[in-house]
């Protein structure tokens, strides 16, 4: 879903026009390494590679399409390749795919330059994402508390004709307010629910919720988020009817 991108609660938000681009099916070749011709990724290509699991291969099972005034159209990628980023002690990686575009994609405003782009999606372990759920439980509870205490504060005070009992409680609704602000609750808002997730092979977890988003060669060149990407998974055989692997649909 490509568009203007605001990031709103860590979530990126499209606005204006839209480009949807539909049905693109990716099988992810754990096993294979990927064409040495492959698309530059940012961690196996970049200053860190031992932080990559390398560039791994890809089959493109169905190119992507988009509908403009024209008719249907669909979008010539080349040279994929896909690796797993997990930085030293951190508690969540990355699942990377990167492709070549031949031309540009644009619908009205709404564009892919041609050139490198990429498909981002956050990856945790079980125990690393339950760890996170837990934490996020914890500081809920807390804000709940905070917010029922700020309640009760107000209600008090406005309930009291003595100014002292009237300072007493603002203060009290004051110090309920800042510990809603220090429960951290907010920071885990973006924290995905069990319906975004995509349990992969082992104690791997893919949020389905991804971003797309492009860069020029070279290290130390700018990012530019493009929107937002969808993946879905299934049984190749399902799709395709060959026996085989299962693929990530990825739906940018």
């Amino acid at each position: 879903d490509i568009g203007q991108v605001e990031m709103k609660d860590g979530k990126p938000l499209i606005t204006g026009n839209r480009l949807g681009i539909d049905n693109l099916l990716l099988q992810l070749r754990g096993k294979e390494s990927a064409s040495p011709k492959h698309a530059s990724l940012p961690g196996a290509d970049g200053p860190n590679p031992q932080l990559s699991s390398g560039p791994k291969s890809l089959v493109v099972v169905n190119q992507g399409s988009y509908v403009d005034l024209a008719g249907t159209q669909h979008v010539n990628l080349e040279d994929g390749a896909w690796e797993m980023v997990w930085r030293s002690n951190a508690r969540a990686g990355a699942l990377i795919v990167a492709f070549h575009l031949a031309e540009e994609v644009k619908r009205n405003d709404a564009a892919i330059p041609k050139g490198r782009f990429f498909l981002t999606f956050p990856l945790w372990t079980s125990e690393s994402l339950q760890d996170l759920r837990d934490r996020k439980a914890k500081a809920e509870e807390k804000a709940t508390e905070a917010i029922e205490r700020h309640a009760s504060e107000v209600r008090m005070m406005q309930e009291t004709n003595n100014p002292l009992m009237k300072a007493l409680h603002f203060r009290n609704a004051c110090k309920a307010h800042e510990d809603l602000d220090y429960s951290g609750y907010r920071s885990y808002q973006k924290v995905p629910l069990e319906r975004d997730m995509i349990h992969l092979e082992g104690n791997l977890h893919l949020c389905s919720l991804g971003t797309i988003w492009t860069k020029k060669e070279g290290w130390f060149a700018d990012h530019e988020l493009l929107g937002s990407a969808r993946a879905f998974q299934d049984d190749l055989a399902k799709v395709t009817g060959v026996a085989d692997k299962k693929i990530s649909n990825l739906h940018p």
